[in-house]
């Protein structure tokens, strides 16, 4: 009696019904992988173009190359394993590269002179209430609110915890607002680029010395050249102040993006003060909020230092979350 023999195509379909679930997964990884390295490619293959603006993912692009590079390893497929890994850990170092230290990477044994909160607090959010409870809580100095329409049930409670106020005065319409317990002294609101009243200049005078606040609402990057023309703006701003300044406010992007860091960095002589936390989008599980985008950001210049910038962590509402800092003016 002979043995059956088998058809070698019938072998292939038999082995490639055995393996295909792997195959297919290694396949929709590697469309992931080629996914991530055009997204991480193409800003600096075209930068004039809006695919630059891809480059606000580039954190989230190398963290998936890394991811990929698990799954591949998992897999047993080596060469591809190794590959996204190490343009993934690249992704990741030229973002380390990009961003100086932050003077909240350091324990600063000092005592502050003036807290400032900075939060951007949704226009169309309706708990006004905790709003407010937040805010009187936090106890800032200053409170620089963005998107503050939300709080316009709340104007009395404000002006018992502020005396001072810039911005928001009147019923027009607005976007943010500056209230502070110390007094202002020159105040001016902005245009930035086409856009009236998200920029507002407020110089302090404090127990502790005197300080320039600057508070910033960016358009998003993508809204064609707006976002680069308002980095100009700020750039021959700090070239007209002088003493200590504080910039704080929603920026709609993340610090390592090369239009950050060579309007803000290099050429307004801007230093990070806030670590490069997400703070946006702002979720119910603070876990899942870590993998969001750092857009909020607190910098300074000149003879001021920060004690401590922390994040505060409910959102009470909105889709950011919002920063609590405290400087040093002394400067010495």
């Amino acid at each position: 009696m002979t043995s059956p023999t088998h058809h070698p195509r019938s072998l292939f379909a038999r082995r490639w019904q055995r393996y295909r679930p792997r195959h297919e997964l290694l396949g929709w990884v590697t469309l992931a992988l080629l996914a991530l390295i055009v997204a991480a490619a193409l800003p600096h293959l075209f930068p004039e173009t809006l695919l630059r603006h891809l480059d606000q993912g580039r954190l989230h692009a190398g963290a998936g190359l890394l991811v990929c590079g698990a799954v591949f390893a998992v897999l047993g497929s080596v060469l591809r394993a190794v590959l996204s890994a190490a343009l993934g850990a690249g992704l990741l170092l030229s973002v380390g590269l990009s961003v100086p230290a932050s003077f909240a990477s350091h324990t600063h044994d000092r005592a502050a002179d003036l807290s400032v909160l900075s939060f951007n607090i949704l226009g169309t959010n309706r708990r006004d209430e905790d709003l407010m409870g937040a805010i009187e809580t936090l106890d800032a100095d200053v409170s620089v609110l963005l998107e503050v329409p939300a709080l316009h049930r709340q104007q009395a409670r404000l002006s018992a915890l502020y005396p001072y106020q810039v911005g928001c005065l009147d019923d027009q319409p607005c976007d943010m607002a500056v209230y502070s317990r110390y007094p202002i002294a020159g105040e001016r609101i902005l245009g930035f680029h086409t856009i009236f009243g998200r920029l507002i200049v407020a110089p302090l005078e404090t127990p502790g010395g005197s300080v320039t606040l600057v508070a910033a609402h960016f358009t998003k990057p993508y809204f064609g050249r707006a976002h680069d023309l308002q980095m100009d703006v700020i750039i021959e701003l700090m070239a007209n102040l002088d003493g200590p300044v504080v910039l704080v406010g929603d920026f709609n992007s993340q610090p390592f993006v090369e239009a950050f860091r060579t309007s803000l960095f290099e050429r307004a002589e801007l230093r990070l003060a806030s670590r490069m936390e997400p703070t946006w989008p702002a979720l119910p599980s603070l876990a899942l909020s870590r993998l969001g985008f750092a857009i909020d950001h607190v910098l300074v210049r000149g003879d001021v230092t920060p004690v401590a910038v922390q994040l505060v962590d409910d959102p009470v509402g909105s889709n950011h979350r919002g920063f609590l800092s405290t400087f040093d003016l002394d400067g010495r």
